[in-house]
């Protein structure tokens, strides 16, 4: 099971030279999905909470769920370009120990919440910044 940052960065970009060999990887942090992350902290993270790794690349953001035995990526959820997910990341609200921001996945109605431990903050602020340059000036606001 990777539990230091690092270990889990290396095999997040494993699952995306596994994924896309050609992609190079950006920036990797991981996210629970739903609404207040709390409950899923009080329980000493809920076994059966679904948690997300989300990767920019140089060409999309992929989207792994994430093995709640090992922590390691498994399945690609989503592969959404970067320009569909500069416009789908919307509503960034950085907090003290969680933040949260919202992003259209592909299949649902609208777009979902995505809790960031405060660990994966840097990594979240990185990410926010290169979505944000892709989307024209105008929409940028």
């Amino acid at each position: 099971m990777a539990l230091r940052k690092s270990t889990i960065v290396k095999q997040a970009a494993e699952a995306v030279r596994r994924d896309d060999p050609a992609d190079r990887l950006l920036v990797t942090l991981t996210a629970l999905p739903g609404g207040s992350p709390w409950p899923h902290a009080l329980v000493a993270g809920s076994f059966d909470a679904e948690q997300y790794f989300l990767t920019l690349t140089e060409r999309s953001v992929l989207v792994h769920d994430i093995g709640f035995l090992n922590y390691r990526p498994r399945t690609l959820l989503h592969r959404i370009p970067r320009a569909e997910a500069a416009d789908g990341f919307t509503d960034l609200r950085r907090r003290p120990l969680w933040s949260h921001f919202r992003l259209h996945l592909p299949g649902d109605a609208g777009p979902t919440r995505l809790n960031v431990r405060r660990a994966w903050r840097p990594e979240l602020d990185r990410m926010a910044a290169a979505l944000a340059s892709e989307r024209p000036v105008s929409a940028a606001r």
